[in-house]
């Protein structure tokens, strides 16, 4: 008879055990979008001024003064100038 009330008194406290409620914490992360948009700068076309650029396949030299423009390109032992008014 003791080993019968034993395997009760086990068997009941198995079942208050296994049906306590779990605390379930909730997600808290959360994903977010953040979209950024830039602008390009405005492009100043043919500002006055003076360029050179000087690379391994030639020169190039151009002047914008007003409605006066001259270019200069040498490379490869050719040799081109432009001149605009």
């Amino acid at each position: 008879m003791k080993k019968i009330s034993m395997l009760i008194g086990i068997l009941s406290v198995m079942a208050i055990v296994s049906c306590k409620e779990k605390e379930e914490t909730p997600d808290t992360t959360t994903n977010q979008t953040i979209e950024v948009t830039n602008e390009a700068p405005a492009v100043e076309e043919n500002p006055d001024g003076t360029s050179v650029s000087i690379g391994s396949d030639g020169i190039d030299v151009s002047t914008k003064s007003g409605e006066n423009q001259t270019k200069v390109n040498v490379s490869g032992g050719d040799a081109k100038v432009e001149v605009k008014k």
